[in-house]
């Protein structure tokens, strides 16, 4: 049976999550019960039944709402342009505030060097940064290279600026931010995840829900930031709009 808010939430989020997913490889997670089922391809009964799903109009993320969908994770190559995400992560509730803050300076780093993107909660402990890099040939180890980049940049930041606040909570010989989840000594540290890049990376579209949350992964003006609460993110409370984002 379908879940009733759950249909009722894609029926008015559906229409500016779509340019989101057209003309790019699609994932989605689905929830039966306390299962969460990560699912990029097709099968018999389901809307797109061979290869990697595919979503081209809003009818069909309505039939995947129906089938218990919550999220829908996009290909970073589309057919028609390349997305450089970074994914930021808290790994804790202690380190909520904190991890606000660090997006708050990711943010005004690529405001200064003219890079218009999209930030996002991600539905959990964390934001998704993002923007299109056009129609190009992805060179993945270069763009790994270039969050690596990015997170040494607002390491300079933080530790300059916020350094008492950010040892509070973190061991003081510790980097403020790393880019490897895999790094257990640092996981404490607020993570900047490089792996995510790479040929099969996906990214959790604007205005899906977390399955683990149930929150949504909303869009978030850079200078609201700071004032942003997940209390927000509840499905019934969010009002979803088109995001001029290129």
């Amino acid at each position: 049976m379908p879940i009733e808010w759950l249909v009722k939430y894609w029926d008015k989020a559906a229409a500016v999550t779509l340019p989101f997913l057209k003309n790019r490889k699609v994932a989605v997670q689905q929830v039966f019960g306390r299962n969460i089922i990560y699912r990029r391809h097709g099968d018999k009964g389901l809307p797109d039944r061979s290869g990697w799903i595919s979503i081209d109009n809003i009818k069909q993320i309505k039939d995947w709402a129906r089938l218990h969908t919550y999220s829908f994770h996009s290909h970073l190559l589309g057919e028609k342009d390349v997305w450089f995400v970074m994914d930021m992560d808290g790994r804790g509730d202690a380190l909520w505030e904190l991890t606000k803050l660090a997006a708050f300076e990711l943010s005004k780093l690529l405001t200064r060097k003219r890079i218009r993107h999209l930030v996002k909660f991600s539905g959990r402990q964390g934001f998704h940064f993002m923007w299109s890099l056009g129609n190009v040939k992805p060179n993945w180890l270069s763009l790994r290279k270039q969050v690596r980049a990015f997170a040494g940049e607002l390491e300079i930041t933080l530790q300059h600026k916020y350094a008492s606040k950010f040892y509070k909570l973190i061991p003081k010989r510790n980097p403020i931010i790393v880019t490897s989840s895999t790094d257990r000594k640092f996981k404490r540290s607020i993570l900047l995840d490089e792996q995510i890049v790479h040929k099969n990376g996906m990214i959790r579209s604007p205005y899906s829900v977390h399955p683990a949350t149930g929150l949504v992964s909303v869009p978030i003006k850079p200078a609201e930031i700071m004032k942003f609460k997940k209390g927000s993110a509840q499905p019934e409370r969010v009002k979803p709009k088109t995001i001029p984002w290129r």
